[in-house]
């Protein structure tokens, strides 16, 4: 009482003030965040008559669930170890050395991570066609011909050609997963550490290094990142809806029978794979998101305070072998978007048996036009990004009060109920995106119909899904602030806005630009809950317009020509704002987004 009475009423009015928008932003976040599932699963509670115990012990029994759980399981676990595989050495010659336009390089590598889904899925379906590069020495992932599918029949593996192709479209996806969490540790470490330790006589062998230096440093970096490779791929949707047709995860199996799901006296069997599938997901993805947590706790933790740029002068240029690594990383991470675009500009025709490519503008004229698909791209990118606007506008100050939420409750002693808020704003990720759709879709059906004429819906689960990219951007750049900054505008007298202005906002800049433009970037490429949202409404975004033309026959040879065209409109449009992004980006940022 006494502090507070020698405090100018301004003072006081503005710390109250912050702390009624912390909670309202806590209380809106929580409300938003578990409403659509917590009624999803009432709704399927009470059209199945099953309790929550009920709906997981009936699992097994669920038609399809256990396939599905075994194959998510494997293409997930299988995804991580591949990304591990792939991108841990990408991620140590980049690190190591002295690169010329390093920036360039990491951009270069990074971009897949904010590639839309289905552009994705576009650019690997190019690659493994017919007549696509990989068929053409020899490996045949479509058509499983060849070795593929000699290999297929002697080990008795159905359609290992789609199971390989889909693992490596998601470490190609999560490859700049890798990057950003081990290459800021590495590209700052002391190489006095390294070097003293090879002196000593358990150091002298590489094996006894990487058990004594490389492990512990950069290992919770590889978890984490591995981690999160596990998630996305686990709640991949267009990639596995378009790479591994005859397969089904646990995402895409709920997708197939969303739309049945919820309605009394209606398809019962389809609400109740919902309800048991749901909460399986939920318990899987949760922990998994646990564990990410605590792996980015320990990797938060600065081992050195060097300079990058001091690091890579002592390592000097790069050998001929990381030269080579490099390259094939670049060229990795390149060619699905060159597949993509050449795409556009073919059309293929078969003639006296022989396929041939033809050069054509066709495809851009019919994506431009609209004649094969309900609308043309122009205004479904018009949809877009109107959707990531209003995304933006709700999303970046909503995390970032939520951040800055979490690191003062970790200034202030509250430890504890810190992690509980920091898992709590990854939660949208658990329940996955069609599962936000498809409680938004029955609450909507439920409550106020009328709101499928709105026009705006799918802003609202993109808000929920693009939050807990913004925390997690925003909360390492809290967390690396200098405080002594804000000591120095108290010191000056400062209000406590000009205070939150010169010590605060102006070093948080960078990272609430990055946030912004992937905030953007995310909801343009959307794509489980708008898929399930729109065929309920009157709207196509442009990844729905790009899903929609490749789901048409393909007896016109310009549907596959067009919807390429229309994926690279989508692609080029996320790519300017990734490099925006990289523009404001810190070499040391840590979020690993």
């Amino acid at each position: 009482m006494a502090l507070a009475a020698i405090q100018p009423p301004n003072e006081l009015f503005l710390r109250n003030s912050d702390t009624t928008v912390r909670v309202l932003a806590i209380a809106l976040f929580t409300l938003g965040s578990t409403l659509p599932f917590v009624y999803a699963l009432t709704r399927l509670e009470y059209v199945t008559s099953w309790t929550v115990w009920q709906a997981f012990t009936e699992f097994g029994n669920v038609y399809g669930g256990m396939d599905a759980l075994r194959f998510t399981l494997l293409e997930a676990i299988a995804s991580s170890i591949l990304t591990i595989i792939i991108g841990l050495p990408v991620a140590w010659c980049l690190s190591r050395y002295q690169w010329k336009r390093i920036r360039m390089l990491r951009a270069l590598i990074a971009v897949p991570f904010v590639t839309p889904s289905i552009v994705a899925a576009m650019g690997f379906l190019s690659l493994i066609r017919q007549d696509g590069i990989l068929t053409k020495i020899g490996i045949d992932l479509r058509l499983e011909t060849g070795i593929v599918g000699w290999f297929a029949e002697v080990s008795g593996w159905n359609h290992p050609g789609h199971f390989l192709a889909l693992i490596i479209a998601h470490a190609w996806f999560n490859l700049s997963l890798m990057i950003r969490f081990v290459e800021p540790t590495l590209s700052s470490l002391d190489p006095a550490w390294e070097e003293q330790l090879s002196v000593l006589p358990q150091g002298q062998s590489r094996i006894a290094r990487m058990k004594y230096l490389w492990i512990p440093v950069i290992g919770p970096a590889v978890l984490c990142a591995a981690a999160l490779s596990f998630l996305f791929s686990f709640t991949s949707f267009a990639l596995v809806k378009w790479l591994t047709p005859t397969s089904f995860t646990l995402e895409s199996l709920m997708a197939e029978s969303g739309s049945a799901a919820g309605i009394v006296g209606y398809r019962i069997d389809s609400s109740e794979l919902i309800y048991s599938v749901a909460l399986v997901q939920f318990f899987i993805l949760l922990l998994t998101l646990w564990m990410t947590s605590v792996l980015q706790k320990r990797y938060s933790q600065r081992l050195s305070l060097l300079s990058e740029p001091g690091v890579r002068t002592h390592h000097g240029p790069p050998s001929i072998t990381a030269k080579i690594i490099i390259m094939l990383g670049v060229a990795f991470t390149l060619l699905p978007f060159l597949s993509v675009v050449i795409s556009s500009f073919q059309v293929r025709q078969i003639t006296e048996g022989s396929v041939e490519r033809n050069w054509t503008l066709d495809g851009w004229s019919n994506a431009w036009s609209g004649d094969m698909s309900t609308m043309a791209v122009g205004e479904a990118m018009s949809n877009s990004i109107i959707y990531a606007i209003c995304t933006l506008l709700i999303a970046l100050p909503l995390g970032w009060i939520l951040a800055s939420t979490i690191f003062k409750l970790e200034q202030t002693g509250w430890s504890k109920f810190s992690k509980i808020l920091d898992l709590f704003c990854m939660l949208p990720l658990a329940v996955s995106a069609l599962m936000v759709g498809l409680g938004v879709l029955l609450g909507g059906l439920r409550w106020y119909p009328e709101m499928f004429g709105w026009f705006l819906l799918p802003v609202y689960p993109h808000v929920l899904l693009t939050v807990p990219f913004v925390v997690r951007i925003m909360l390492p750049a809290y967390q690396s602030l200098d405080p002594a900054f804000s000591e120095q505008c108290r010191m000056l007298n400062l209000s406590s806005t000009r205070s939150w202005y010169h010590g605060t906002f102006m070093f948080l800049r960078g990272p609430a630009v990055v946030a912004g433009s992937l905030t953007l970037a995310f909801s343009l490429g959307e794509f489980g809950a708008s898929w399930l949202l729109v065929r309920s409404g009157s709207w196509d975004t442009l990844s729905i317009v790009v899903d929609q033309l490749m789901s048409r026959p393909n007896f016109d040879p310009l549907i596959h020509t067009t919807a390429m065209a229309a994926a690279t409109m989508l692609m080029l449009l996320t790519f300017t704002l990734f490099v925006l992004a990289e523009r404001f980006r810190a070499h040391d940022d840590r979020s690993g987004f």
